[in-house]
């Protein structure tokens, strides 16, 4: 058994750089501990959500794709093709030895990213958009890859939701970018491991460029 990492160092990360570093420890643990020990499903929710929604041979992108459980979970539910993309290489390593991703680049969510405009039909993000995590401005970004016509679905922190998502959610609804499809119910995240934690799955489909 690899040892488990404390989860306050990643969400009390203060610099991109500390975030990454934590990772990059993690990356030989990560599954073991996050879906074996704490129960963790975010990443089956993320891609149930989308599923009924995209053809087979949607292209997607798993943003903050970390070891590839998104991947792992979107194939399983027979979708053909999906992209990767992480800020931490050791999570990058775990993900492409599984085989099942195309595209893999290194980046940071909340930074530009190296896509183009409209390149996807869907993206999936699971467990990203918590505490110490993304800044809510990454959402402009995902709306740019992403077709008209095309979704977005993600997990975020519902206990304590990381600051700025609310207000940039609503104004990206208020500006015409997205609408929203639909929302679950809180739900617990991490039963076995942290109990206290839930987060609920959002899903909306993109009309225009942020």
């Amino acid at each position: 058994m690899v040892d488990h990492l404390d989860l306050s160092v990643i969400y009390n990360a203060k610099t991109k750089e500390e975030l990454r570093a934590a990772y990059d420890q993690w990356a030989d643990a990560y599954d073991e501990q996050i879906v074996d020990d704490y129960g963790y499903r975010g990443h089956e929710l993320v891609v149930a959500a989308i599923r009924p929604h995209l053809a087979d041979d949607a292209r997607l992108l798993d943003a903050g794709a970390g070891s590839g459980t998104v991947g792992m979970a979107a194939i399983g539910a027979g979708f053909m093709s999906i992209d990767a993309v992480d800020m931490s290489t050791r999570m990058l390593e775990k993900a492409k030895a599984r085989g099942i991703y195309g595209d893999i680049r290194v980046g940071v969510l909340g930074e530009p990213l190296d896509y183009d405009t409209d390149s996807y039909d869907g993206v999936l993000s699971s467990g990203v958009f918590t505490p110490g995590h993304a800044p809510a401005s990454c959402l402009d970004e995902l709306v740019r890859i992403v077709k008209p016509g095309g979704l977005i679905s993600f997990t975020l922190r519902h206990d304590e939701p990381p600051p700025g998502y609310a207000d940039a959610m609503d104004s990206l609804s208020e500006d015409g970018a997205w609408e929203l499809v639909e929302v679950s119910d809180p739900f617990h995240s991490m039963p076995k491991g942290e109990p206290e934690v839930e987060h609920r799955i959002w899903l909306y489909r993109v009309l225009s460029e942020a």
